[in-house]
């Protein structure tokens, strides 16, 4: 086989890999993506107004998931108030975050030193000897007790003014007795790396949360039994 004739194969070779990786991502973007952005929830939650949502007024993108919990909203929302991997741990995957080095251990109770949660708390999502000192985490901005826990996405060293991404637990009671539990997040940050960014850490990003939906979920369920 002559050098023009290996040249030609190797580029048809790659001519086909980034027509299947560009189908791949466009397949990714119009189907994957709008699932896990609304897992769980229903169109009418997906719509809906929620608390914390003024917070980012104009998002570039906005998810919404939920879950149904056996519970008044009063039984879950000091659960919420005890998030932060060293306080009562993210009520996701420990063994996963543990693989990082993350040294997770969430607690399976309400603990009352863990409730007095004020405007301006920080909580983290990585220890504090745990790469940088101002590690990634969330600043309590708002709370409603009983409704709801809004935050903004940030680093201890540096309080976001204003905020560009926002994490929202809301609470919402249902007629038979149990509450949805929603998470919504919105930012007004994109740049044009955000789609291939995105198609990258957005299902670890799904997972998790699904994951912290699930554990509050269970955990709150085990507890009132």
């Amino acid at each position: 086989m002559s050098a023009h004739s290996k040249r030609a194969g190797c580029l048809r070779t790659v001519s086909i890999v980034v027509a299947i990786l560009i189908i791949a991502f466009v397949l990714y973007r119009l189907f994957v993506l709008p699932w896990m952005n609304t897992w769980g929830a229903t169109a009418e939650e997906i719509r809906a107004s929620l608390p914390g949502d003024e917070l980012v007024a104009n998002p570039v993108s906005q998810t919404t998931q939920a879950v149904t919990i056996r519970a008044k909203p009063e039984q879950i929302y000091p659960w919420l108030l005890q998030i932060g991997v060293d306080r009562g741990g993210m009520y996701s995957y420990d063994w996963l975050e543990n693989l990082m080095g993350l040294n997770v251990r969430t607690i399976d109770r309400i603990v009352p030193e863990l409730q007095n949660v004020q405007s301006g708390d920080f909580w983290r999502f990585t220890p504090k000897n745990y790469g940088p000192p101002d590690g990634p985490g969330v600043f309590v901005v708002k709370l409603e007790p009983n409704r709801a826990v809004m935050g903004c996405f940030g680093v201890q060293s540096a309080p976001p003014p204003p905020c560009s991404g926002t994490w929202q637990l809301v609470l919402q009671p249902q007629s038979d007795g149990t509450t949805r539990l929603i998470l919504r997040a919105r930012t007004d940050a994109a740049s044009p790396m955000t789609g291939i960014f995105g198609a990258i850490f957005d299902p670890i990003t799904f997972v998790m949360q699904r994951g912290m939906l699930l554990g509050f979920r269970d955990r709150i369920q085990a507890a009132n039994r």
